[in-house]
């Protein structure tokens, strides 16, 4: 692995280089239309790791008070989970409470075990890197075509949002690992250019302590 300077962290290290790397494939991806010799390696080994333990550390984060009723019934369907037709609102409420601790691995007869805090880590310097990009400058933006700024991509309001952000992720490095490309104008690909672009800057080499 090409390493251009050590923070001494190595966690911060390892997700630093994937920042780096993962923009200068995206950057590649939009130049050429092809990906780099080794591009979907790096996606399927690095990167999209990355992504899932962002999505882990959501999980096993998640505060089942810190969501409407609604919203926990989507983010449980969303996770592929049924759910018995409950009598009342209480048993509602309940029965989604135990199908989320399900999810993020808690609950039932399973052992009580703190979360890897890289997971966590990945997930809130996710939500940090959502909430800068509207804010970062024109002319500090990188993406390559349209508007040179990202005010228009909303910070995630809510758990709900937050989930459909990396999934989006997800989704469209997938698609991107396995060949379809990439469209200037497509609105998902710029936020996902975007998340790079401003997760970058939030590494220790973005920051200048490497």
């Amino acid at each position: 692995m090409d390493r251009l300077g050590s923070s001494g962290f190595a966690d911060l290290d390892r997700v630093g280089d994937v920042f780096r790397r993962t923009l200068a494939l995206l950057d590649a991806l939009l130049a050429t239309g092809d990906l780099p010799a080794g591009g979907s390696d790096l996606l399927a080994n690095e990167t999209l790791p990355h992504i899932q333990e962002m999505e882990e550390g959501f999980r096993a984060g998640l505060r089942a008070a810190e969501s409407g009723l609604d919203e926990l019934r989507g983010l449980v369907l969303l996770g592929g989970l049924g759910l018995p037709a409950p009598r009342d609102q209480p048993e509602a409420r309940a029965a989604l409470i135990e199908a989320m601790q399900a999810r993020a691995g808690a609950g039932g007869g399973r052992a009580i075990t703190a979360a890897p805090g890289s997971r966590l880590a990945a997930v809130e310097h996710a939500r940090l890197v959502f909430a800068l990009m509207p804010t970062l400058p024109p002319d500090a933006v990188r993406y390559p075509a349209g508007r040179r700024t990202y005010a228009d991509i909303a910070a995630p309001r809510s758990a709900a949002e937050l989930s459909a952000r990396i999934e989006e992720l997800e989704r469209k490095l997938w698609r991107v690992a396995t060949g379809h490309g990439a469209d200037p104008a497509d609105a998902g690909y710029r936020r996902v250019y975007g998340f790079f672009d401003v997760g970058d800057r939030l590494t220790p080499r973005g920051l200048g302590l490497d």
